[in-house]
């Protein structure tokens, strides 16, 4: 059961991210001089796998895997390695929510806008009923020991039906983001909101500086 539940999880997120990675390809014409900016990416696998010809750098925390090319390891909240307006675009997907504190968020914001020229971040809607990390109803708005608790003892959040327990206690302390927290965060932002059976499951801004 837990198997099948996983296979329809992965089938789901598979979905979901190549509407919106169609939708992304729509807004944005790259071409093999374009300059990519991948924010708590995992390498180049996703834009090969959607046929993007562009420059893509990834960022992150994580050391990057034996193969992979253009990936620097650093914290998206500084990003002082690479300078104002050196790339054309940074992306960023399921990321800004990890961050341990607001003050966090709003660092990564920041950075995002300082190195690039245009950007496009996505997120999950605070208020979309089901948390998707942990997919449990309504856990987002449970005080930190709830979260835990569920974190521990659910067991079919996506993270433990992947065999890793302790990724659903990182996911427990994800910070969700609603509409008015991503305009604040990214001001003179354009909104796009990601539905599902009527209702906003993720969030997207997007934006240029020569707009």
């Amino acid at each position: 059961m837990k198997q099948m539940m996983l296979n329809q999880m992965l089938k789901f997120s598979a979905r979901m991210r190549r509407k919106r990675m169609q939708r992304f390809l729509s807004y944005f014409k790259l071409n093999a001089t374009t300059r990519i900016l991948d924010v708590g990416g995992s390498g180049d696998w996703n834009w090969k796998s959607f046929g993007v010809n562009a420059e893509v750098t990834t960022v992150n925390l994580n050391p990057p895997k034996p193969g992979q090319l253009n990936y620097v390891q650093g914290s998206a909240c500084d990003m002082h390695m690479f300078s104002d307006g050196e790339f054309d675009l940074v992306f960023s997907n399921s990321v800004i929510e990890h961050l341990l504190s607001r003050e966090d968020q709003r660092c990564m914001a920041a950075e995002i806008q300082r190195v690039g020229n245009a950007y496009w971040i996505q997120t999950p809607n605070r208020y979309f009923p089901i948390e998707l990390h942990l997919c449990f109803p309504f856990v987002q708005f449970f005080p930190k020991a709830g979260k835990l608790f569920v974190a521990r003892h659910w067991p079919f959040s996506f993270q433990k039906l992947r065999g890793k327990p302790e990724g659903a206690v990182a996911d427990a302390q994800a910070i969700l983001l609603t509409k008015a927290d991503m305009k604040e965060l990214f001001p003179g932002s354009y909104l796009i909101c990601e539905r599902f059976l009527g209702m906003t499951k993720s969030l997207i801004v997007t934006g240029d500086k020569d707009a």
